[in-house]
């Protein structure tokens, strides 16, 4: 319970008053008590003793009345005499003690005026004291109550952030404790303000360099919870644990303390357990792919006082420049292939045609050397169509979507790998879902087929088959690519769409193509689904929205 000190000080002079005005009345009261008790006690004596005489003087009279009238002739006889001298002494004391009693009367008055006269001069000092009180609250309210109040209003201001307020106090020429603490308090604010924008101008400074970073930023303590991130952070996240002060794995949904271990590799308690001194590790976050770099910052003395600095890189973009490279490559040599051999198949296509039309043109089709070389010339026009076709599958843009016919596209991404399938002894088996039509780039689908083909070819080394089947569920187009190769495990499958991830470590990869092909899906806003057993081969299950006129 807060009391302020005016009120401590103002209910001690309470007190102290009642204390004093109540002593003053109790030894008052005891004093003139003590004086009208006795004043009391003697008028009651007296007026006994004045019954006493009263009573003698009664009989006194009586007697004499009688003697009186049993023998006249006897009054003047001595025994009468002395009854008459007994009577005057008793009406001479009665006359002296009615004397007395009114000099007690006036002794009483005098009693009575006193006690007045004294309960007026206690009255009289004790608003004297009362006066001399109110003026020492005065003193004390502007000596003492209101500087503490100036400097306990101030205090709360500082406390609340405020530190442009100062203590408002004239100079004096006579100063006292006060004046000096208002001084060195106006001082020490001064000096406060000016260390907190200095250091307020720093962080300003440090939160520009790290905006100016490309890449995410985020520092974090040992409780989990978030001191500093940069822009390109609160960019990446958006609102999703994107402000400072929350705890650190609301950045990757969780509102328990803690990510999930099998899914996010935690850098708090992986630098607590003491195994490393810096982490990397890819995480995908709302289906975004980043590399996340993690190390201790060391900002005191002790084994604990560090903080984490957490560095994000989208590698959305490097997925997505990967396809562009390998669109980009697809273009050269498309372009390459066009401009070497067009002439010179175009020069054979022209021998055969004159072949046909001047030695063969009469020739009976069954006959067995014009049944070769009308093949050799459908080879030849197939072989033509190979440049033209890359060339077109390098020559769509990002932006243009198209109806898409999605067996005629898989034909021409097979014609690709056709040569390294069957160099590695691998059967392709095709069945084709007739009138099957999506909508979208066909340079992204096409480049989806393609990296799905060439990784089932690499996972079978010693040969096998290719499997691709094609359906329509419903307003969907299933497409089925399998292999029969060596599989992949179940710990590998959950990281195969993770970029720079590469489930078969003895083949050259750059770990991208899965990455590709789950970004380019996503453009397509449709779902990939993969099913493997290790030694019995891998399926791929594509999901596109058919396409509606």
């Amino acid at each position: 319970m807060f009391i302020s000190l005016n009120k401590k000080i103002l209910i001690s002079i309470i007190v102290f008053l009642l204390f004093i005005t109540g002593t003053f009345f109790a030894i008052f009261i005891n004093f003139y008590a003590e004086r009208l008790e006795e004043g009391q006690n003697q008028i009651y004596m007296r007026n006994q003793y004045v019954v006493d005489l009263l009573f003698d003087n009664i009989n006194l009279r009586k007697d004499l009345r009688e003697i009186a009238q049993r023998n006249p002739n006897m009054v003047q006889s001595q025994h009468l005499q002395s009854i008459s001298q007994g009577l005057n002494l008793t009406q001479k004391e009665l006359s002296n003690e009615q004397q007395l009693n009114e000099e007690l009367k006036k002794n009483y008055d005098k009693n009575r005026e006193a006690m007045i006269a004294g309960a007026r001069i206690i009255a009289f000092s004790l608003v004297i004291v009362l006066l001399f009180i109110l003026l020492l609250i005065f003193l004390l309210n502007y000596w003492v109550l209101g500087p503490v109040e100036k400097l306990t209003q101030i205090s709360r201001k500082v406390s609340n952030g405020i530190y442009s307020s100062r203590l408002d106090f004239r100079q004096k020429k006579v100063r006292d404790e006060f004046d000096i603490l208002f001084s060195a308090f106006n001082q020490m604010l001064d000096s406060t303000e000016f260390n907190l924008e200095k250091i307020k101008s720093r962080e300003r400074f440090l939160q520009q360099l790290i905006d100016s970073i490309p890449d995410a930023i985020r520092v974090i303590d040992r409780h989990y919870n978030v001191i500093m991130i940069n822009s390109a952070f609160k960019k990446l996240f958006k609102e999703k644990g994107s402000k400072i002060g929350q705890k650190c794995y609301k950045s990757y949904g969780y509102n328990c303390e803690g990510c999930l271990q099998s899914k996010y590799m935690c850098p708090i308690k992986e630098f607590l357990s003491g195994k490393q001194e810096s982490i990397s590790a890819v995480h995908e976050v709302s289906k975004i792919p980043l590399y996340v770099n993690a190390a201790k910052l060391q900002f005191g003395h002790g084994q604990d006082d560090y903080y984490i600095i957490e560095a994000f890189h989208d590698l959305s973009n490097d997925v997505l420049f990967s396809h562009q490279q390998k669109v980009s490559s697809l273009a050269f040599i498309s372009t390459s292939v066009a401009h070497e051999m067009k002439n010179n198949l175009g020069a054979i296509r022209l021998i055969f045609e004159g072949i046909l039309d001047n030695y063969y043109k009469d020739v009976a089709d069954n006959d067995e050397t014009k049944m070769y070389l009308q093949k050799a010339y459908k080879q030849l026009i197939e072989t033509v169509k190979t440049p033209e076709r890359l060339l077109r599958l390098a020559q769509f843009s990002e932006e243009e979507n198209t109806k898409i016919d999605v067996a005629s596209a898989i034909k021409d991404m097979l014609l690709m790998v056709d040569y390294d399938a069957k160099r590695r002894g691998i059967s392709i088996n095709t069945e084709y879902c007739p009138m099957q039509f999506i909508y979208g780039n066909e340079a992204d689908f096409k480049m989806i087929i393609l990296n799905l083909t060439q990784n089932a070819i690499k996972a079978m080394p010693e040969g096998g088959s290719l499997n691709i089947h094609t359906k329509n569920i419903k307003n969907k187009a299933i497409i089925n690519i399998s292999d029969t190769g060596i599989g992949i495990s179940e710990e590998q499958l959950k990281h195969i769409f993770e970029p720079f991830y590469s489930a078969n470590k003895k083949a050259k990869s750059s770990g991208l193509g899965l990455a590709i092909v789950n970004s380019l899906m996503e453009r397509f806003k449709g779902k990939i689904k993969v099913k493997s057993k290790v030694g019995k081969g891998t399926t791929f299950e594509l999901i596109f929205p058919l396409y509606k006129e």
